[in-house]
């Protein structure tokens, strides 16, 4: 099974009041600790979802703006799914500071398992994001339908219901929590300094 990586970092981070992407973990700003995180994983290549206004510094990354504004994570992944032909990929969102390589690992694990039928969305109980997504043809079709308006409900728990995705427990809970505001980013940053 052929697997690309992709970065969602194209919200507008209005909540946080400047760009998620750019606040920084560990010395690095989250777009490259996520980009790391997921060159650690046997992906075929790497795609970042990023809006045109949002790309000075990544010209040399494959950047696939959303084709589609202001629709949320399932946009982006259209978009990216038109830009690629492999059997599935793995959706990072680029608010999860706490989101360790490992755990990326346990998802794309389960591609392998003789109980994943490759049609199945994998993800962490609770938390639609990331995701392994197949892109089969009704998958495809499905966000097709949704960035067009045809499908109303535009989001990845939808989808992940529509495609009866498996949910596999997270080692951590917490590490699985994205941070939308300052004071969430706080939170996970001190958590990271007990860590």
């Amino acid at each position: 099974m052929i697997i690309d990586g992709v970065i969602l970092a194209g919200g507008q981070s209005s909540r946080m009041g400047q760009d998620k992407a750019l606040l920084t973990r560990d010395h690095r700003d989250m777009f490259f600790y996520t980009l790391d995180s997921l060159q650690e994983l046997p992906l075929n290549q790497i795609f970042i979802s990023r809006n045109p206004s949002q790309i000075s510094y990544l010209t040399r990354l494959q950047v696939v703006p959303d084709q589609h504004q202001n629709l949320g994570p399932l946009s982006g992944i259209y978009s990216v799914a038109q830009h690629t032909h492999a059997d599935a990929i793995l959706v990072v969102p680029i608010d999860l500071p706490l989101l360790e390589p490992r755990d990326l690992k346990k998802i794309m694990s389960m591609a392998s398992d003789p109980s994943h039928d490759g049609e199945q969305p994998i993800y962490f109980e609770d938390n639609y994001l990331p995701i392994l997504l197949p892109l089969t043809d009704n998958v495809r079709d499905y966000l097709s339908d949704v960035v067009s308006g045809r499908i109303k409900t535009r989001s990845v728990k939808a989808l992940c219901r529509q495609f009866n995705g498996i949910e596999i427990s997270p080692d951590d809970i917490d590490r699985l929590q994205n941070t939308n505001t300052p004071e969430q980013w706080l939170a996970a940053k001190l958590e990271l300094m007990e860590i």
